[in-house]
């Protein structure tokens, strides 16, 4: 199999848009959603053409049968290890995973609420549960939804897989397991970010607490792959895949809606981290480029314009919760770190230290300063009470570091007397990185495996604003009051 195909990099996009597919058909109006599916169509079908046009017989890696086989395995494997499926130990998230999925599956679409604090309709980024909790409604089954799931998320995992063989272009079996390899393990330097900030005299200096955060006061964290994957999956399956695709040509702005646009319905705040990506793009190509009426017309071509206009409905859907009225501690808020400043350069410094050994391999690469770059501004801002902002934006930037590793990796694997010295500490990086999701797994591995499925609740529980529920729970999900909300009132299927 040629990894680089068209029939392959289209098969990624329709993974992408099954869920939003789904959508589009159970909760809006059938009048408004055939439309936005054709303008979808239309859409995917302009790229079809330009990718063929864009095929070249010189970008060829061919994956062996049977390295796809094991890709495939793997793939399933390691979202069991997550806790997909349920056979595995589950993170305390996945309380919400499966409210959702049970809601989904058992409830009409819309999914709504009615409680004394008054009607609350489920408002969430639900495109990676639909499809699962489609089977699931078949079947009227949990578990079929469950197991669903987990083979759903297995083959977007797949695509990811085979995604980032492309981007680092490991051609080879072995460069093929060391990309696997780095992935599973791959994290940025926690442990010596708090160890840098217990030195300091301002932190505490037991290191042990640095599995989370840097800090109670100031909570920070870029959650590495595998933490990513087992407590939030749908800010990850999905926004891997967008942002390997945006790598690939990441100057081309025609592509920028149909990219990212789908991000509204699986992950937010990725969404907000890809989105500033390719901001940056497009200001450096205004800068730069002296034809600005050529970039206005790729920025309104028909494709993103397509894409764009089927989207309206899903961002009033979603904008349903965003501009509610909310608790404090939930709503979007600046930093001021004052007195802790270096608790600021003590948490960067934990992934500024890939950067600096790998400068040489991508001093060239406008992308590599975007990603940095976006990497020290996100932790300025703070949304919800876990700061999921910076937990989330950064999930695009975090895995181009990863890609930006491994490249430099094999550079420096090549010319091994010339960079030894890079090398080892690089591999030392690796290894102090993976110490943070390492302990995780082996957190897993210790529980006994189980057959019977997750026990599940419903949101419904926890749709209250009246103070007797958390913040997060009462307004990280719903849309209160629905009925006045612009989605249900025109677009909604009710």
């Amino acid at each position: 199999m040629n990894i680089y195909s068209v029939r392959f990099t289209l098969a990624c996009y329709v993974y992408v848009y099954i869920g939003i597919c789904i959508f589009l058909l159970g909760w809006v109006k059938t009048v408004f959603a055939v439309p936005a599916l054709v303008l979808i169509a239309l859409a995917l079908w302009e790229h079809r053409k330009k990718l063929q046009a864009e095929d070249s017989a010189s970008s060829v890696i061919l994956i062996h049968p049977v390295m796809l086989i094991l890709v495939g395995v793997f793939c399933v494997f390691f979202c069991v290890l997550c806790g997909q499926g349920a056979f595995l130990q589950q993170p305390s998230d996945w309380d919400k995973h499966n409210r959702v999925l049970n809601d989904l599956v058992f409830n009409q679409w819309p999914v709504c609420y009615h409680n004394d604090s008054g009607e609350a309709m489920l408002t969430y980024y639900i495109a990676q549960y639909l499809l699962p909790a489609l089977c699931g409604k078949i079947t009227s089954s949990f578990r079929v939804a469950e197991i669903a799931l987990l083979l759903c998320n297995a083959a977007g995992l797949f695509c990811v897989v085979l995604l980032l063989f492309r981007a680092v272009k490991a051609a080879t079996p072995k460069k093929q397991i060391i990309t696997i390899l780095v992935f599973v393990f791959f994290g940025t330097c926690l442990f010596l970010a708090k160890a840098l900030y217990g030195a300091t005299g301002v932190g505490a200096a037991d290191i042990s607490a640095a599995r989370h955060w840097i800090s109670n006061s100031i909570q920070l964290q870029y959650r590495s792959l595998y933490v990513n994957l087992r407590w939030a999956f749908p800010q990850a399956i999905v926004p891997w895949i967008a942002t390997l695709l945006f790598a690939e040509n990441y100057k081309d702005v025609s592509r920028y809606c149909l990219i990212g646009a789908p991000l509204l319905l699986h992950a937010t705040f990725p969404l907000l981290g890809l989105a500033a990506l390719m901001f940056g793009v497009v200001l450096f190509r205004a800068f730069t480029e002296k034809n600005l009426k050529a970039l206005a017309k790729e920025i309104f071509c028909l494709q993103n314009m397509s894409i764009a206009v089927s989207f309206f409905i899903p961002l009033c859907y979603i904008l349903g919760n965003v501009l509610q009225k909310k608790a404090e501690e939930v709503g979007f808020a600046y930093i001021k770190y004052e007195a802790k400043t270096v608790l600021y350069f003590c948490f960067i410094a934990a992934f500024l230290a890939y950067s600096v050994i790998i400068y040489k391999q991508h001093q060239t690469k406008l992308l590599f300063y975007l990603v940095n770059l976006s990497l020290l501004i996100f932790p300025f801002f703070r949304m919800g009470v876990y700061n999921d902002f910076s937990m989330g934006a950064s999930i695009p930037a975090i895995l181009l570091l990863m890609v930006f590793v491994i490249q430099a990796l094999f550079q420096y694997g090549s010319h091994v007397k010339r960079d030894s010295k890079r090398l080892m500490v690089l591999l030392l990086l690796l290894v102090i990185g993976s110490i943070y999701p390492m302990e995780e797994m082996v957190e897993v591995i210790k529980t006994p495996v189980s057959f019977q499925g997750a026990q599940h609740g419903t949101l419904g529980d926890w749709a209250h604003r009246d103070g007797s529920i958390g913040a997060a729970e009462a307004y990280n999900y719903f849309t209160y009051d629905y009925e006045t909300s612009l989605f249900y009132r025109f677009f909604g299927n009710r």
